[in-house]
Parts: structure tokens; C-alpha cells; sequence
């Protein structure tokens, strides 16, 4: 329900900014709303019922009606317009806030943790009524409502900051009816469970705040864009003929929206520098329209009326194909007059020590031709 509704207020192409904006002001003002209404149910609740598990969980809320706010500000501070320190735009703020929120979710986990544990060292006895347990589910309904709201526009405004609240009220709504089962059971046995639960409730918001911290964190130092996405904007832009190969994307993230992007394209030899020109000129304004993204575009020269170049261009990515490591060969150009052989290689992950690499395609490359001169570049799997 909630994640359609989220993907058709969007477009489907690219973000708009302001269907964007206006979907994470949505979610983050309901979710003051009617965080502030459950904590304060659960207080009411908690106080009579002498539960400090439910009391907790008052709180928590509270600390999500907070995390709303901190997106909101955050949404606003990203909005901000470029300026001469920073052309690009604030647009990586919002990552900052989405940062802030899992810390107060971590914090709240630690908090929670040390009230439960004097619970459990002087345990109280806890006092329920059916009504407050009609109450507590209602809040609980509420509680799981919301945080599909948010994951899902979370998910489809590229929020971490929603998704990182989102997430915290799924978390709250295990630990909740958690709670009130503990209730029940102290109510039914006399145990008194309640510190432990409260202990098994803190537990769950440290392992989702240490989770939504590492996610966050990760958006920061910059994450591999997404495979489809990558596939998607290479076949756009090989639809421009006589673009014959595209590599060596890299995507540089400036916040949810606001991307630039760079690609390498090879072209024939035989094609003039205007057709060239023409063509990546086209290539890139379609690219802008249909994913938002700018593109700058990088010019390999592919030799096509040259057969012997073009059965050595296989012979040599047979070759490097056999080292450990290697994925694919491009760039391929052969120099005659000084036997020079120039190609780019794409590794993955695996190779660490780029000169031991080098040194051993070179070693295959001249063992099967030792006059030959090689000069390479080595690029890790971007895309």
C-alpha cells in the first residue's frame, strides 16, 4: 500500500526535487504528530501501570518525534542554494542528519539499557488493566501504520533519514508487544519480568542503531551505485551510434539528488572529431533528462579498418582474461611504427597490489611477444 503510493508520487525516471521535498516533509510531520500522541499515552499508561519497559518505550517515542525534526531541519539546510565554497550544493546534509538520527537511536538503546538493568537488580511489581492494554494496541496499530509509511517513502525519496526512523518504529513495535506480554505475564504470575524485557527492548534499539549507523556511514564515504542503474545508463548511451563501447562509469554523489557522473565511450577511428562531439553532445543531454545525472564523457579511439590490430586486440584480451583478477579488457590501441601496445583493464576486488598485477599480465603479455612494448591502466570495478 504504502510503498506504491510512495513510488507514484515520485516520477519514475528520476526525483523530482520537489515531489521529493514534499513527500519527506509529509512523513516527517506525521510522524511528530503522532509520535508525540503515543508517548504520550504510553506515559499515562506507564506511570498507573508502574512499568518501566512501557515508560521506555514513552520515551523512545519521543526520540522519534525528535528524529522527525532533525529530518525536516535537515531536509531544509540541504535545500540551501550553491555558493562559491560550496558549488555543488548542501545536498549531502541530509546524509549528516540521517547520521544524527541513528546516533540518538544508539544512544536511546544505551539509556533504556541502564534503566533496565536497576529494574532487574530492584524489580517493582507492575499493575495493568484491560484498558490500558486496549489502550497500548491501539498505540501499537499506530506504531507499525508508521513505520511502513516511512520505510516506504523512506525507499522511494532515497532518504536515509526516513528509512533510519522507519526502521526504529518496526523495531518499537516488536519491542512494544514484547512489553505488553511481559505485563500480562506479571499480571497473570506476579514474575517480574519487566526489567528483563526492558533489557531485551534496549537490545533491540542498540542493534538497529549500530545497523542504521554502518548504513548511514556508508552513504558518506560513497557506495557502488546500483547495478541496474549503471546497466541502464550504459545501454541509453550506446544507443547513440557510432558509439561502440561504454566504461569505466563512476557516479559522485552530492547528495540524494544532485549527481555527476563520468564515462568513458569508445568510438571508430574513422569518425571525425565533430561526429564525435555531436554524438556524446546527444548522449549526454538524453542521459540528463531520463536519470538526472551529468554526464562528462571520455573519448577512446577504436581501431576498426585494421584487421591485423583488430584479431591482436583479441589475441591480447585472451591473454589478460587468464590472470586472476582480471574482468574485462577496452581501450585497446596499437601503436606500429614503436610495436606499442596500450589497453585499459578492469579488475575486481580481489587485486590489492596493483604493481604485483601489472607486473604479471606483463610477464603473460611478453611471453608470447617480447619485442613488445605495454603500457596500461588498471581500473577497479566502478560500475
Amino acid at each position: 500500500m504504502f510503498e506504491n503510493w510512495g513510488k507514484t508520487l515520485l516520477t519514475n525516471e528520476k526525483k523530482s526535487p520537489e515531489k521529493r521535498s514534499k513527500l519527506i516533509r509529509l512523513a516527517s510531520a506525521s510522524g511528530i504528530i503522532a509520535n508525540i500522541i503515543f508517548a504520550g499515552v504510553k506515559l499515562v499508561v506507564g506511570t498507573i501501570a508502574n512499568s518501566v519497559s512501557i515508560l521506555s518505550d514513552a520515551v523512545n517515542n519521543l526520540s522519534d518525534a525528535l528524529s522527525s525534526v532533525i529530518t525536516l531541519a535537515g531536509l531544509k539546510l540541504s535545500e540551501r542554494p550553491p555558493d562559491r565554497k560550496h558549488p555543488l550544493g548542501y545536498g549531502r546534509i541530509e546524509y549528516v542528519s540521517g547520521l544524527i538520527v541513528s546516533v540518538i537511536v544508539l544512544m536511546t538503546g544505551i539509556e533504556f539499557l541502564k534503566t533496565s538493568a536497576q529494574r532487574i537488580l530492584q524489580p517493582q511489581d507492575v499493575y495493568f488493566t484491560a484498558a490500558q492494554l486496549i489502550v497500548l494496541s491501539i498505540t501499537i496499530l499506530g506504531k507499525w501504520l508508521l513505520s511502513r509509511f516511512h520505510i516506504a517513502a523512506g525507499k522511494a525519496a532515497d532518504s536515509d533519514s526516513l528509512i533510519a526512523s522507519g526502521t526504529d518504529a518496526k523495531m518499537d513495535v516488536i519491542a512494544s508487544v514484547v512489553t505488553v506480554v511481559a505485563a500480562v505475564v506479571a499480571k497473570l504470575t506476579g514474575w517480574h519480568v519487566d526489567g528483563y524485557v526492558g533489557a531485551l527492548l534496549s537490545l533491540f534499539i542498540l542493534y538497529t542503531g549500530i545497523g542504521l549507523i554502518r548504513d548511514t556511514l556508508s552513504s558518506i564515504i560513497g557506495e557502488r551505485p546500483e547495478k541496474e542503474l549503471a546497466e541502464n545508463i550504459k545501454a541509453e548511451v550506446l544507443k547513440y551510434e557510432p558509439i561502440m563501447g561504454a566504461y569505466d562509469l563512476i557516479l559522485h554523489n552530492y547528495g540524494p539528488v544532485n549527481s555527476l557522473g563520468s564515462l568513458n565511450v569508445e568510438i571508430p577511428d574513422t569518425v571525425t572529431v565533430e561526429k564525435a562531439y555531436e554524438t556524446m553532445t546527444a548522449a549526454q543531454k538524453d542521459v540528463l533528462h531520463k536519470f538526472g545525472i551529468y554526464f562528462t564523457f571520455g573519448l577512446y579511439s577504436v581501431n576498426t579498418y585494421d584487421q591485423e590490430i583488430v584479431a591482436m586486440r583479441e589475441h591480447v584480451r585472451q591473454i589478460i582474461l587468464s590472470v586472476p583478477g582480471a574482468i574485462s579488457l577496452h581501450a585497446f590501441n596499437y601503436d606500429k611504427d614503436n610495436h606499442m601496445i596500450r589497453f585499459d583493464i578492469v579488475v575486481d576486488f580481489s587485486v590489492h597490489n596493483f604493481s604485483e598485477f601489472r607486473k604479471q599480465v606483463t610477464k603473460e603479455l611478453l611471453r608470447h611477444d617480447p619485442s613488445a612494448q605495454i603500457q596500461m591502466n588498471i581500473d577497479l570495478d566502478y560500475a
